[in-house]
């Protein structure tokens, strides 16, 4: 939808406005905006006679991108109020797989990884499917290096290099995720930030006189209370993974997906800004990532990606569906329709090995927990997934004889994941089956801002006052995912609105 670089959004295109009709019109109307004049808005929120709190900088949503907001800005001296909505900080960050995807880093060129920006931006658009905001996606890469240097200051840990979901050569720098959320909230008391917790915000306030946000109404314990942001106020409050309703309105499969989110992650952000015409972007792209358990409670117990190491996948009938090295969002798509929406992760006792090497390629707690088939034969592997045999049999065969050949001609599987890596034949007992689904761990469709984080409205114009940052925004992934943008994506823009807002 943008028509530059520098995040100036000229109007709504042709495409733009095809793919946002009813959402976008939801953010005019149906949140009951309608703007006149300088930004003026039927049902705004006017300002209190007096404000209960005032600070330079307000930042909802207490996760990965607002201790990042938080910390930037009251490292320039500002007077920062970081409010939570829920009992606990972290959001989706603090339960996420802990992948960080930076490039250039001494950690891979100390293990010989060629990357560069040119090569991670080609990535990120292919993966997207060219449906990403460029200029999104060039501001990860401009901001990405120094937020890398900076966690590494502050003491964060990066553990491991690996390949990943989108990649083309090992970028996903691998954190503990609670450990760094730890760190940063350390940080962010040094600084003086003022965290409310259990404050959940409810409206953004807007000086009607200037058409600048001017701050928040919240509430706690049952009562309204009002934060004056003189300087801005930044939206972190994550996506509506947990709002079935809009769900059902944008993606209606999704409604019924499994979801491992934040507590927090009802929408009500993006709800705050659409009342004053912030525009939306990838809606339609939202999607569950394959690789889970049937019932899965968390990521870091429930999820392996053995196909990534050299697995297969098969459905209820024993047989392939999807090129298992796209996307495990596209995977999920593909999955989400089989029967039971799930699919058999096949692979032998060489793949299993190769996977514990890699932390989203282990198998062995799975196993403990009795989650994996095992079988010395494949016929003896499908009478326990309850699969036909012969069906199995018949696939692995193909399979392995199409890797011998150099071509996948059922599905077109060149590499492991992405164009990395080499698919490798199932050949070596005992044979594993993982039974799996798709979970939705966030919303990649959200509101639009520029290269400066600023929300942006309907007729590309900047809110004053007003930015977003981490999940709650669009436009970064497009139609796809590549493993530790979200993240990623959640601390280096976090960072930056810290940074603008004080501009």
């Amino acid at each position: 939808m943008a028509t530059q670089k520098t995040g100036n959004k000229e109007g709504l295109t042709r495409r733009g406005f095809l793919k946002t009709t009813g959402s976008v019109a939801l953010a005019g109307v149906a949140a009951g905006t309608v703007l006149t004049g300088p930004r003026k808005a039927f049902g705004v929120t006017k300002m209190p006679d007096k404000w209960d709190n005032e600070a330079d900088v307000v930042v909802v949503g207490a996760g990965g991108a607002g201790f990042s907001a938080a910390i930037e800005a009251a490292g320039r001296k500002a007077k920062v109020v970081l409010l939570e909505k829920t009992p606990v900080i972290g959001g989706s960050s603090i339960i996420c797989g802990g992948a960080l995807t930076f490039v250039g880093t001494d950690m891979q060129v100390a293990q010989g990884i060629k990357d560069s920006n040119e090569l991670f931006y080609s990535d990120m658009m292919k993966v997207g499917e060219n449906q990403n905001i460029p200029y999104l996606v060039q501001t990860y890469v401009d901001n990405q290096m120094e937020t890398y240097e900076w966690l590494k200051q502050l003491g964060v840990k990066f553990l491991k290099v690996g390949i990943a979901s989108g990649m083309s050569v090992p970028r996903s720098h691998y954190v503990s995720p609670g450990d760094t959320l730890k760190i940063l909230n350390d940080k962010a008391k040094e600084l003086g930030v003022t965290l409310v917790m259990r404050t959940p915000a409810q409206k953004l306030v807007m000086d009607e006189k200037t058409g600048r946000i001017a701050g928040v109404i919240a509430e706690n314990r049952g009562k309204p209370i009002s934060y004056r942001a003189t300087k801005a106020v930044i939206l972190t409050a994550g996506g509506f993974s947990l709002n079935k309703d809009l769900l059902a309105k944008f993606v209606p499969p999704m409604a019924n997906a499994k979801a491992i989110n934040g507590l927090g992650n009802q929408g009500d952000g993006l709800k705050m800004a659409w009342a004053y015409g912030a525009d939306i972007q990838d809606m339609p792209y939202i999607k569950a990532t394959f690789g889970f358990t049937l019932d899965p409670k968390t990521i870091a117990k429930d999820f392996s990606l053995v196909f990534y190491q050299g697995a297969i996948i098969v459905n209820k009938e024993g047989k392939r569906f999807v090129d298992e090295s796209k996307s495990y969002k596209l995977v999920g798509d593909a999955a989400l329709v089989q029967t039971d929406a799930m699919g058999f992760q096949i692979y032998d006792s060489t793949i299993r090995e190769k996977g514990i090497s890699d932390p989203l390629g282990r198998t062995a707690g799975l196993e403990e927990r009795g989650l994996i088939y095992n079988a010395p034969t494949l016929a003896e592997l499908a009478q326990k997934m309850k699969v036909p045999a012969a069906a199995l049999e018949a696939t692995v065969k193909k399979y392995n004889s199409d890797i011998e050949k150099g071509m996948d001609s059922g599905f077109g599987r060149k590499t492991l994941v992405a164009s990395f890596g080499k698919p490798l034949k199932i050949e070596k007992p005992p044979f594993y089956a993982f039974p799996s689904t798709a979970a939705i761990l966030g919303t990649y469709g959200g509101i639009l801002i520029n290269d400066k984080t600023q929300v942006i409205d309907v007729f590309g114009k900047a809110i004053p006052g007003l930015y977003a940052a981490g999940e709650i925004i669009g436009g970064m992934h497009g139609a796809a995912y590549m493993t530790g943008t979200a993240f990623g994506k959640a601390l280096i823009l976090g960072k930056l609105a810290g940074k603008s807002a004080l501009k």
